[in-house]
């Protein structure tokens, strides 16, 4: 079985990528956002522990998901199709609307609580750590399986 892709194309290899990315850099931005959030001030270290694992275990499925959701709707009929940039930006545009409404639930449910540490959106008063945790990891992800979506430096003259 061939599992590698085209030149940004997401094969089998591609796809380990980015989703080895995706659980790599979500488990660092929950590690590090942590602070911003009331728990980091009463809870032990093992319960954070805990809790940044179940945010990434929760993060990596998200990420999946946007990304055979944005295949779904921008993708070609190919074994291995190519990371557009609509794929790329649909697949952030999707994580991104999800942790804003799930952060808007939990937070009306009272399931955790921001710091007063924490940055928030005006208007919508969820968390700025969250949200920019959407706009910087998928990308990196992304880039990360393959994707040349983000421009790439040209070296030269001109």
């Amino acid at each position: 079985m061939n599992t590698s892709a085209g030149a940004g194309g997401l094969g089998v290899a591609a796809l380990r990528r980015y989703v080895l990315t995706v659980a790599a850099g979500n488990l660092a931005w929950e590690v590090l956002q942590l602070p911003l959030y009331h728990i980091w001030y009463h809870a032990g270290l093992l319960r954070l522990a805990f809790i940044a694992l179940a945010g990434t275990s929760g993060d990596i499925p998200i990420a999946i998901v946007s990304l055979v959701c944005a295949f779904s709707l921008f993708g070609r009929e190919r074994a291995a199709p190519p990371i557009s940039p609509a794929v790329a930006w649909t697949t952030i545009a999707i994580g991104l609307v999800y942790t804003i409404g799930s952060e808007m639930v939990h937070l009306r449910l009272g399931t955790w609580h921001y710091a007063a540490l924490m940055p928030r959106l005006p208007l919508l008063g969820v968390g700025l750590g969250p949200t920019l945790q959407w706009v910087a990891i998928p990308p990196l992800a992304l880039r990360a399986a393959g994707g040349r979506f983000l421009p790439r430096h040209r070296s030269g003259t001109g």
